[in-house]
């Protein structure tokens, strides 16, 4: 039967105030500079500097780009022109004496056409009235307004408006008439300006 053995290790602890037999050095301190790390800084600064200045700069371009160019003038070349009426869209003036082709006092008119020619003086009677027609045919008046007046003792009696928008263009008024002491009676045609285009005088008497 084998004989147990007990192993015992010593171990040695350095003291109070006594140096250990193996001191550990302090180590030294080593600066070493990362130039690739400056540069990437310094690259950065120089980059974000040149971006302000580039878009600083493209501002100003652009508030340029809004004024207006000024370009340097050229001679113009000019041409002479024939002269220019006043007004060029007026139409020629209206020969008045030859606006009206016929023009007659009549009894009736049928199919735009008077029936006959009266004779003047007229006959009437005391208790007696007429109711007669003045015709006139027209020519060169398209477009325009004419009036058909009557006037006794010359005093306006009656008045007519009339459009005409044909040529050439037959147009008549009616006028009821009685005796009376003094029957100085006219019928004219006018236009809007009050210039007359023809005109009939006539009188009456006792039939």
């Amino acid at each position: 039967m084998s004989e147990k053995k007990n192993i015992v290790i010593k171990v040695k602890y350095p003291s109070a105030g006594s140096s250990s037999a193996n001191p550990v050095s302090t180590p030294n301190t080593l600066t070493q500079w990362n130039y690739r790390r400056i540069g990437l800084v310094l690259g950065s600064i120089l980059l974000v500097i040149f971006s302000l200045l580039y878009f600083s700069g493209s501002d100003d371009s652009k508030e340029l780009s809004n004024k207006p160019l000024v370009l340097p003038q050229q001679p113009v070349e000019t041409k002479a022109l024939p002269p220019v009426a006043d007004n060029p869209s007026a139409q020629p003036k209206l020969d008045l004496s030859k606006a009206v082709v016929r023009a007659q006092l009549t009894k009736n008119i049928e199919k735009n056409e008077p029936v006959d020619k009266l004779k003047l003086p007229l006959k009437i009677g005391k208790k007696e009235t007429l109711g007669i027609y003045y015709f006139a045919e027209l020519k060169g008046m398209k477009g325009k307004t004419i009036y058909h007046e009557w006037l006794l003792n010359g005093e306006l009696v009656s008045r007519k408006k009339v459009n005409i928008s044909s040529d050439p263009w037959r147009t008549a008024s009616k006028q009821v008439i009685s005796y009376t002491m003094n029957n100085d009676w006219v019928v004219r045609l006018v236009d809007e300006s009050g210039n007359k285009l023809v005109e009939r005088t006539f009188n009456l008497e006792l039939n």
